[in-house]
């Protein structure tokens, strides 16, 4: 963890002009054209119900989860070239070349990961199911501001040989300003395509057991609603919350490797921000 906090602070000097994810971008009162890195600490509550997707057991995979979280973001720039992490985004980790910014619109070139390694043969009744690797996608994203509001687009595809699907998506965000309060709200859509979905949730005949039926699965959308709140406690500490409420795919939800048709987080917190001027 130190390397990487002497890593971001010494480029915190240099500035650019792309925006961020708009996960977070749409949390700050102008667009993220800065590197900056937040560290901080707080609460977590959440329901993933994709067996292999979190820590708990098979049959616990649809519960609640409780946790104090640890938050690290960050964004690094450098002659149009990025690295970003966002807690809030779908992607884990993004690397990318801003390729056109004017103060309306930016269009970035990026490489992400959006799926880590999923490993299911250590949960009981799930041991015939093989390893699902990772993926790494590129592809482009457009970010769109209209006053308070913005529109991201992104079109992704598999080029680490994994899956080769597609991921497309849709983000509306508005944010609001009610006294030192940073408000937003998110709403949008995400498609994966048959050969994304088949990877991580498909069950082959090889892989079915008496307790694990044979499964086939299909392309399939996921909408999700975002809102938040961030207040400045002063120059170096913000605190910030926010919920996310994401309705699965139908042919996620129905593969016996999910226990459950939705997700949910709610998290608070408190960051120790370093920023670029």
């Amino acid at each position: 963890m130190k390397n990487v906090i002497v890593l971001v602070t010494a480029l915190l000097a240099s500035q650019g002009l792309q925006a961020a994810d708009i996960a977070r971008d749409i949390r700050n009162d102008e667009p993220g054209n800065e590197s900056f890195l937040e560290l901080g600490f707080g609460f977590f509550a959440g329901q993933l119900p994709l067996v292999g997707f979190n820590d708990q057991e098979a049959e616990d995979s649809g519960d609640l989860q409780l946790s104090i979280h640890i938050g690290l973001q960050a964004r690094l720039e450098y002659r149009g070239f990025f690295a970003e992490i966002i807690e809030d985004s779908f992607s884990d980790i993004t690397l990318g070349y801003n390729a056109y910014a004017t103060d309306e619109m930016g269009i970035d070139i990026v490489a992400t990961t959006m799926f880590d390694d999923i490993e299911r043969d250590e949960y009981i009744g799930f041991e015939s199911v093989t390893d699902r690797e990772g993926d790494i996608s590129l592809g482009v994203r457009s970010n769109h501001y209209f006053g308070d509001n913005q529109v991201q687009l992104e079109l992704l595809r598999d080029v680490g040989g994994e899956h080769e699907g597609v991921v497309a998506a849709a983000q509306f965000g508005r944010k609001f300003q009610y006294r030192n309060w940073n408000l937003h709200g998110l709403a949008g859509v995400r498609y994966f395509s048959k050969r994304v979905i088949q990877h991580y949730f498909n069950v082959s005949d090889e892989e079915s057991s008496a307790t694990l039926t044979a499964y086939k699965a299909d392309d399939g959308f996921l909408p999700t609603l975002q809102i938040g709140a961030t207040l400045p406690i002063n120059e170096k500490w913000i605190f910030r919350t926010g919920a996310e409420y994401s309705l699965l795919p139908k042919s996620v939800s129905d593969s016996p490797l999910a226990q459950g048709d939705d997700m949910y987080t709610v998290q608070a917190g408190f960051y120790r921000v370093f920023q670029s001027g």
